[in-house]
């Protein structure tokens, strides 16, 4: 397995623990030193070389920069030894173009919600306000979501908020799109895609609920155009 695929192959972390803990200790850091490169608490560095916790790709790849090693050194069994790699700057602080924050026109925003399968529902009426994540499908400028009729979503109407981003932390580059609109309950089988189609989780899916767009705004943030 290389560090392409170790977002979509589960490797074995068999060798993990004793790995991490030696090259942590050849390289001279503590357990803080560790947390400090990653931004993750020493209780979960702790954790990772006790063989307790199984970190996810993107946490294992952030532990492999901290050690200035790569993940496979850190998964191998047969080698004794650690490639080197120098580590990368913190997050904010590598060299490269500014970047600025830009309104997106509303095709743009619609563009954006089409490719995308979660989003945040915000409802803030009512004594209990909420914010939930779902799985959705657009009909026009309408979201649609699928739930069981006795969760909390399932009993949504009136005035929401719903919110979709992407971040790619690595090009330090982002979006993010809110909607504004009126939930209601939506009846009509036409309207909406089979159980197998939509991109809901494994469960039952007995009620829909249709958030009418009123307004539909969405930033992002890119290189600064124009500027050296």
């Amino acid at each position: 397995m290389t560090e392409e695929t170790a977002g979509t192959v589960r490797p074995s972390t068999d060798a993990l623990p004793g790995r991490v803990a030696a090259r942590r200790r050849e390289l001279g850091l503590t357990v803080a030193d560790i947390a400090g490169r990653t931004g993750l608490p020493g209780g979960w560095v702790n954790s990772v070389e006790t063989g307790a916790t199984a970190p996810s790709a993107p946490a294992l790849s952030r532990l492999a920069d901290a050690l200035e090693t790569t993940v496979d050194d850190l998964l191998s069994s047969e080698s004794a030894t650690f490639t080197h790699r120098t580590p990368p700057r913190p997050p904010g602080q590598e060299p490269g173009p500014g970047r600025e924050l830009v309104e997106m026109t509303d095709p743009e925003c619609q563009a954006h919600l089409v490719l995308q399968l979660v989003g945040r529902i915000a409802v803030l009426a009512g004594p209990d306000p909420f914010l939930l994540p779902v799985n959705y499908v657009m009909l026009g400028r309408d979201v649609v979501f699928c739930t069981a009729a006795d969760s909390a979503l399932a009993r949504v109407t009136g005035p929401v908020l719903f919110e979709v981003d992407e971040i790619v932390d690595a090009a330090r580059i982002g979006w993010s799109v809110l909607i504004r609109g009126t939930a209601e309950l939506d009846e009509d089988p036409a309207d909406l895609p089979a159980a197998d189609e939509g991109p809901w989780p494994a469960g039952r899916r007995d009620v829909c609920i249709r958030i009418r767009a009123d307004r539909v705004t969405g930033r992002r943030v890119r290189p600064t155009v124009g500027k050296g």
